[in-house]
């Protein structure tokens, strides 16, 4: 039997019964889940809407004291509209109290506040506000000495404690129009020794010729000093999160200039900013009141480069400037996603002024020492500043790391480490110098590794190249302790001394080899205060050398006469067999254990010490000859004065007879042995010192000159 086409169709299509009967079943169901839902909405919207604004006022003010654990409170409306495609808020007179350790004025306090939000963006469990306007806002921040933080509102009763400066960078909600006027905000951070107080503003509106859509003013005082902040950007109305939104901001900060222009790569999410800036000060290290990084003291500076932030991370491949008359460039990083943020930098420079080192110290020279006689002052050879006061000497000027620091005038800074930045950051930074420009020194090269790893700060390598020879060792800062300690180990080695020579010779007044070694440890949060009360040996040698008539010139004063006729008018220059200086610091104290010159004519033998604490001289220097002299009596030359300006002169008060040289020796040199094994272990063989002490050891008088 064949089927109609009508019925062979009407078998294909139709389902079966109970299959209809399902499906009619499965619809019903989900349409009254849908209205059921619909229906709590609406009666959850029509709730709310009935809800008076006074219910509100007292919501609002028992979830914020909640939530943070301070007293909030509202002296004024609000206004609460829910019927709208934008949902709307209007409070006034919010205040939110400080922290119980903060008395007499709130924390927070908004002269009237109005949001409105997108109902789009709520359905959608998004926030986003069509329209954000506030009024009089007038905030405080502090910070004590103990690190306690008045944002931060993990005390008791707070049920939500703030998050870690750690935390990933917030994602903050988007506002599509953002209005402030008459905001105040005042910030005292014990911490960091910071104190702003200023006025900013906040606005947005069409965009003319003349300015921008979106504008951030703010003005006021940092610690005392003028501070001003200018940031201008497109409209935020027409903002789109997958395409980056820039601004331009500019902040002086006292002498410090920054300009920058930044990309949000995803507007709102602060976790991917690139920012191109150009900064300008007079010491990079007060930089620190903007960055809370511990950055070191610097020249005069002009720097730029890109940052960009990666989450926690930022990151600057480019950085290059200049700092004082020194060029700069390289790569640094910053990762804040630790307890303590780590600075990594890799610099260089291809032109390095070597004054420029001295503003890491805490040290700069004032202009009139700026020239090549650093020792003395202009006018007048002895030290004495005609200028100044009978009796007093005039001293060079110490800018400090420490704003409060006083200027001392010692030759070694006096500038205070600040100790609660060190502990603050960890760093490890490589610096290499390809060369150098000096007004004194001859010197190729610098090159040091910083570490900085729980408040203990090591330099290793610390390398002052030279021409000739090399300054090297390490350095280490322990400021873990309540008071830093230091200790230095830092080696002379094979620098030929032909290569100083004084201003306008051509010759230099001593020749050969020098070796020596500095190590000493000492306690103190400046230079001048760690070796004011430091302990250790230093030691110089000269194995062998020359030196010259013009070592006379050097000094000042009549040598021939001092040091027994030390270079005769037959000859210009007079061998060096050995040189020992060896000093023994107790406490600030260097007391000189050995100082002596053997020439071929003369043994020039010394003594004294040179106090730290105020960095007083007192050494002299004696000439005892080898060879009878028609002339018996010779005067002392005496060292005297301070470091920064040291007097040199003859001591006729105290004539001395011609002493035996070896008897002199044995008193000198019975420890040399130890004294150059401490420089070098191989110097202690060196053929002319070896056979010195040699010589002391037996008691044998000196060879004469022709031998």
């Amino acid at each position: 039997m064949q089927l109609a086409p009508d019925d062979s169709a009407s078998i294909t299509t139709q389902p079966p019964a109970h299959a209809r009967r399902a499906g009619t079943g499965a619809g019903t169901i989900a349409g009254r889940v849908a209205l059921a839902v619909v229906a709590v909405l609406v009666l959850l919207a029509v709730s709310l809407a009935l809800i008076p604004d006074s219910a509100w006022k007292h919501l609002i003010v028992h979830v914020v004291s909640r939530e943070t654990g301070r007293e909030a409170s509202i002296d004024g409306d609000v206004r609460v509209r829910i019927f709208r495609l934008d949902p709307g808020l209007t409070v006034q007179g919010f205040r939110l109290a400080n922290a119980d350790w903060v008395k007499d004025r709130p924390m927070l306090v908004l002269r009237r506040l109005d949001a409105q939000l997108s109902l789009l963006a709520l359905l959608r469990f998004r926030l986003e506000f069509r329209r954000l306007q506030i009024e009089g806002p007038e905030i405080d921040l502090e910070r004590d000495a103990g690190n306690r933080a008045n944002w931060d509102f993990s005390t008791p009763g707070a049920r939500k404690p703030m998050k870690p400066d750690n935390s990933p960078p917030a994602r903050l909600p988007i506002v599509k129009q953002l209005n402030v006027s008459d905001g105040t905000l005042t910030a005292n951070d014990a911490l960091r020794k910071l104190k702003f107080h200023g006025r900013f503003s906040i606005s947005e509106h069409q965009k003319t010729a003349a300015e921008s859509a979106f504008t951030l003013r703010g003005s006021g005082a940092l610690n005392g000093k003028p501070f001003d902040l200018r940031v201008d950007g497109g409209p935020l109305f027409n903002v789109d999160s997958s395409k980056p939104y820039g601004f331009d901001a500019a902040v002086t900060a006292s002498d410090i200039k920054l300009k920058a222009h930044t990309d949000i790569q995803h507007p709102f999410d602060l976790a991917a900013v690139t920012s191109k800036f150009d900064l300008a000060g007079k010491d990079l290290a007060d930089a620190y009141y903007l960055t809370g990084l511990a950055l070191p003291n610097t020249p005069p500076y002009e720097v730029t480069g890109t940052a960009v932030r990666d989450k926690l991370k930022f990151s600057i491949d480019d950085f290059h400037g200049r700092l004082g008359g020194s060029d700069i460039g390289g790569k640094l990083a910053i990762d804040t996603g630790r307890d303590r943020p780590k600075l990594t930098a890799d610099l260089s420079s291809k032109l390095l002024n070597l004054a420029d080192l001295a503003a890491p110290l805490g040290t700069q020279a004032s202009p009139e020492l700026k020239s090549d006689t650093l020792a003395h002052s202009a006018g007048d050879s002895s030290g004495v500043n005609p200028k100044s006061k009978p009796g007093k000497r005039a001293r060079p000027t110490v800018a400090a790391a420490d704003p409060q620091a006083d200027n001392t005038g010692y030759l070694l800074p006096d500038a205070d480490l600040q100790v609660n930045r060190v502990r603050a950051m960890d760093a490890d930074v490589r610096f290499d110098a390809a060369a150098i420009t000096t007004a004194k020194l001859p010197m190729k090269k610098v090159r040091f590794r910083l570490l900085l790893e729980d408040a203990r700060l090591t330099l290793n390598p610390l390398e002052f190249t030279l021409p000739e020879g090399q300054f090297s060792g390490n350095v280490a800062i322990n400021a873990r302790t309540a008071v830093p300690e230091t200790d230095i180990d830092m080696k002379l080695d094979n620098v030929n001394l032909a290569q100083f020579k004084s201003k306008g010779s051509e010759t230099a007044p001593l020749d050969g080899q020098l070796l020596g070694r500095v190590r000493l440890h000492g306690t103190g949060s400046s230079v001048h205060k760690t070796a004011a009360s430091a302990n250790g040996d230093l030691t110089l040698v000269v194995p062998k050398g020359d030196m010259r008539a013009a070592f006379a010139e050097l000094t000042g004063v009549d040598l021939a006469k001092g040091l027994g006729l030390l270079l005769t008018k037959k000859e210009a220059n007079t061998e060096v067999r050995c040189g020992v200086a060896s000093f023994h610091a107790d406490n600030g104290v260097l007391k000189a254990n050995t100082l002596l010159i053997d020439t071929t004519h003369v043994l020039v033998t010394g003594g004294g010490d040179v106090n730290l604490r105020n960095e007083a001289l007192n050494l002299s220097l004696r000439g005892q000859p080898k060879e009878v002299r028609l002339v018996r009596l010779r005067s002392p030359i005496k060292i005297s004065g301070t470091l920064s300006h040291p007097d040199i002169g003859l001591d006729p008060a105290k004539a001395l007879g011609q002493a035996g040289g070896a008897a002199a020796l044995g008193a000198l040199l019975t420890p040399a042995a130890a004294l150059l094994a401490f420089v070098d272990r191989g110097l202690a063989k060196d053929a002319n010192c070896a056979a010195l002490i040699g010589q002391a050891a037996q008691g044998k008088q000196l060879p004469p000159a022709h031998q």
